[in-house]
């Protein structure tokens, strides 16, 4: 019994060695020649088309007490914001915001309806077609041809021809609101509308809101595109559906809902008015859920 033992402790002595040069092996970041391997990040349990957006909890039309729709602009010039700017040109699992839009409505995954002044209809009767898109706002195809006959195989938009770098804000639609059934005060991103800066040599700098996305078809997309929100830790990457729904994003108020549907600008004349005017409104939705938890 004692040389059985023994052999089987000098067995597992040879085999754990085997064991932990394959682990190592399977995790490494080289192959066995000492190239770097096919990953390109840190390999995680769970993949980036594993994540899942997190579910919202639907509330009844009942139950919804009160409500607010508010209208922001959010610039992604501003520094709190450059994680839905860049990078310029995709890398490493990242590309920005509009990019990813832009190749979803691409793909047709997402709807995308016409911008109208003050007013938003997300009817069939009112989407945009991809191609007349393009054609429109003259985004350059490129062409491939067969080499021999001559004819098109196909006409594709290279990266450099996505214009996210003229891309610099978006309008963002979104709605507070009360859940009498679930106590809860909260608020929920509706629709967003990129907004292009577009150079003009004889008109100069023409501002071109493009159309709007609802935000609700874009989760499942956003949820698995990567953000990269420090340069000085690398770790903390969270989605673009992240930064959403925690609002880690800067905004300011241009409109709210009202029975004259106008936008700040219209009725204020400077912009100490327009900054008063937000404020208000930013102060007046706080002190609403406030005042539901007073005693």
């Amino acid at each position: 019994m004692k040389a059985f033992n023994r052999i089987l402790t000098f067995g597992l002595f040879l085999v754990l060695p085997l064991v932990a040069n394959a682990q190592e092996a399977e995790n490494s970041f080289f192959d066995e020649t000492g190239d770097v391997a096919a990953i390109t990040n840190l390999p995680t349990s769970i993949s980036l088309e594993e994540r899942k957006p997190i579910e919202y909890n639907n509330p009844r039309a009942d139950d919804v007490l009160w409500q607010r729709v508010v209208y922001r602009i959010i610039d992604l010039r501003e520094k709190m914001n450059y994680p839905l700017y860049f990078p310029e040109e995709a890398s490493d699992n990242r590309q920005s915001l509009f990019t990813t839009i832009f190749r979803l409505f691409e793909e047709d995954k997402v709807r995308a309806y016409k911008y109208l002044d003050n007013k938003e209809i997300f009817t069939e009767e009112h989407r945009v077609d991809f191609d007349e898109f393009v054609k429109s706002y003259d985004i350059l195809l490129t062409v491939k041809t067969d080499s021999i006959t001559g004819d098109t195989l196909s006409a594709e938009i290279d990266e450099s021809n996505i214009p996210n770098r003229e891309i610099v804000k978006y309008y963002a639609k979104e709605v507070w609101y009360f859940d009498k059934h679930n106590s809860v005060f909260t608020v929920r991103l509706i629709a967003l509308c990129p907004i292009w800066y577009k150079e003009d040599y004889e008109l100069g700098l023409q501002k071109f809101p493009l159309f709007w996305v609802p935000y609700d078809d874009m989760r499942p997309y956003l949820a698995q595109q990567e953000a990269l929100i420090s340069d000085k830790n690398n770790g903390a990457r969270e989605t673009m559906d992240d930064l959403f729904i925690k609002r880690r994003f800067g905004s300011y108020i241009f409109k709210e809902s009202s029975i004259m549907n106008r936008n700040i600008l219209q009725y204020n004349n400077t912009a100490e008015e327009m900054h008063k005017e937000q404020e208000r409104i930013k102060t007046f939705i706080i002190n609403f859920e406030q005042d539901l938890w007073e005693y």
